[in-house]
């Protein structure tokens, strides 16, 4: 069974929980994601639905919750979420009051005993959106546990609790992410990541490990993308930039919702069954994106607020214009699934002054490719030329020369001038801006 890297234990998990039941969700409403999810092919595709505790559970609100002592003085509180036949929950808190020493612990029914994140008071007064909701971490299973602690000498009765909102999920990596035909089952076309490491060499290893699944919460409703970190030109520093797309966060507040899920890939390349991942909770900082509706790139650049995990690898980029028709790879998570691999070629004839157009030769995208790196190889080395923003290739079409097989990705030669002062404040201007990948280093 695939499982996250272990945060830490419980405080008290004998502790008894005040529970926030909501009712069955109608087969209509899940059906309308799917629709939904069908109809907007140049969207990231949607993973969860958005239930409203006010109209929703029979209480209306989270009850008072029972605060018990431990024996060293602390304070703890357990509250149990649960949304009937769900595959995951996140759930929006509204805390007042919360010490910034205060730890809040998280874990769902599927995994009752691993939880999945530490997360401090301050942390989560941070990562609060303009509505004033924290939303908790992805657990699997119909029941999420929270489980708030408060160090000795604070007192409870300051805290105030509510939780409001809550996303239903409707895939869980238990159930490696197929539990619905329309979101998480990528198409049969799509080639395993690990299955070309002993092809393409150590270079392709390295920026493989440097891409990562996403899901991040709007209005309630949680989705799926792709982004990749990145080097940056001073080697000293381990500074997570993350590069996905505009249509996948284009805010503060969706950064701060953010999840994303590391070496989320296949144990072997024969196999789709998914190893030992990590799942990082803490949100980022949004830095920088173009709207391609008022005719931008689609490129965005955020900071992860959590430090890059172990194995991860920095990227390398490169800031020149994309070479005429020349070879690219996409290493992405189509449909949320197992980390693939496309293969294709640059169309300079279909790309433009905001986007590049690849064909795919060797597998496609997918929904849930959105915001995914563009590579070309020089040297045996990888450098990222841009992110997916949408288009019409498939399964279908892929090793054709069929019009609809072709996908377009922000320029990242156009984005940088905004970015530069992240990713090389110091670099001199020239017709060569370019920056490798690197591995993270031991601390």
């Amino acid at each position: 069974m695939p499982a996250t890297k272990s945060a830490a234990g419980w405080r008290a998990a004998e502790a008894p929980a005040t529970q926030l039941r909501y009712g069955e969700l109608s087969a209509q409403r899940i059906h309308r994601l799917q629709q939904d999810n069908a109809a907007r092919a140049d969207k990231p595709i949607q993973i969860g639905i958005a239930r409203e505790a006010a109209v929703e559970t029979a209480a209306g609100m989270l009850p008072a919750p029972i605060w018990n002592r431990l024996a060293d003085g602390s304070s703890v509180t357990r509250i149990e979420f649960v949304s009937p036949l769900a595959y995951g929950v996140r759930a929006g808190l509204r805390i007042e009051g919360l010490d910034p020493r205060a730890e809040l612990r998280f874990a769902g029914s599927a995994r009752p005993a691993q939880v999945v994140a530490v997360v401090r008071g301050a942390q989560v007064a941070g990562l609060a959106g303009d509505d004033g909701l924290y939303w908790t971490p992805s657990t699997e299973g119909e029941r999420q546990v929270v489980e708030v602690w408060l160090p000795a000498g604070v007192s409870p009765t300051g805290v105030r609790l509510d939780a409001p909102r809550l996303s239903h999920l409707m895939t869980n990596a238990v159930d490696d992410f197929r539990i619905l035909k329309n979101v998480g089952g990528s198409g049969s076309c799509n080639i395993n990541a690990v299955c070309r490491v002993g092809t393409l060499g150590q270079g392709y290893t390295l920026t493989k490990d440097a891409v990562a699944r996403l899901t991040f919460v709007e209005d309630g409703g949680t989705y799926l993308c792709t982004g990749t970190l990145l080097n940056d030109t001073d080697n000293t520093t381990q500074v997570p930039w993350f590069h996905t797309a505009h249509h996948c966060i284009s805010s503060a507040a969706l950064a701060a919702t953010l999840n994303t899920y590391w070496k989320y890939e296949s144990t072997a390349c024969s196999t789709n069954s998914l190893g030992e991942y990590v799942q990082l909770s803490g949100g980022a900082d949004y830095l920088y994106s173009s709207d391609s509706d008022g005719g931008g790139t689609d490129g965005a650049l955020l900071r992860l607020r959590d430090a890059a995990p172990a194995g991860a690898v920095f990227a390398g980029w490169d800031a020149s214009a994309l070479p005429s028709g020349i070879s690219v790879l996409a290493i992405h998570h189509p449909a949320g699934d197992l980390k693939k691999v496309s293969a294709g070629q640059h169309l300079p004839a279909r790309s433009d002054a905001t986007n590049h157009a690849a064909r795919w030769l060797e597998g496609t995208t997918e929904r849930g490719s959105s915001g995914s790196g563009l590579f070309t190889l020089e040297a045996g080395d990888y450098y990222l030329r841009g992110g997916l923003y949408g288009g019409d290739a498939s399964c279908a079409t892929s090793g054709t020369t069929d019009a609809d097989n072709v996908d377009w990705y922000s320029r990242f030669d156009v984005d940088f001038p905004s970015i530069r002062q992240y990713l090389a404040p110091e670099q001199p201007a020239g017709p060569r801006r370019r920056n490798g990948s690197q591995p993270l280093r031991p601390r």
